[in-house]
């Protein structure tokens, strides 16, 4: 609709949330094991500090712009291409012990998510993450290049966060 309309706003559209990943806190500390079946393609996860900035340094300028702009549209994604073992490798190196992926078995991941939440949220990230082990969802270099250029920095690494992450489990 904002395009068929030409609608002059800013689209800005995430990825999977790197935080969501914080839900894996007990299975990487107590098993040893990172259970998001996202596969092998690669998924491009954005750190929602990123997107909150990106919307408000949107909102500024748009605000403070002498005469309306144009329509802009910004993928908001993270800048590595990141699979289920490659996940486990950097929470090893962020815990300072083995983590390995657990699989790719969806059905599995949907039968334990429906004890911890409704049937069809867990039928929901049974198809998101059929999804991404099918087709992936990583970032185009253009992508990462204007989110760069938008925050004025690169944006934040799966590893920062989860090196973020373990420092506040510890204390904890």
């Amino acid at each position: 609709m904002i395009e068929a309309l030409d609608l002059p706003a800013t689209v800005l559209r995430p990825a999977y949330f790197i935080q969501n990943d914080l839900r894996q806190k007990d299975g990487l500390l107590k098993a040893g094991v990172y259970g998001s079946p996202i596969g092998k393609k690669g998924v491009s996860m954005v750190d929602i500090r990123d997107i909150g900035e990106a919307a408000a340094i949107e909102l500024v300028r748009r605000d403070q712009a002498p005469t309306p702009l144009g329509r802009e549209t910004y993928s908001l994604v993270g800048p590595d291409s990141l699979t289920g073992e490659g996940i486990a490798t950097i929470w090893s190196d962020a815990l300072g012990k083995t983590i390995r992926y657990g699989g790719d078995d969806l059905v599995a991941m949907e039968q334990r998510t429906k004890t911890m939440l409704p049937a069809w949220h867990a039928l929901d990230l049974r198809l998101m993450f059929g999804r991404y082990q099918t087709e992936g969802a990583v970032a185009s270099a253009d992508d990462i290049a204007r989110l760069t250029t938008l925050l004025g920095r690169a944006p934040r690494s799966y590893a920062a966060f989860a090196k973020d992450a373990a420092a506040q489990w510890a204390k904890a």
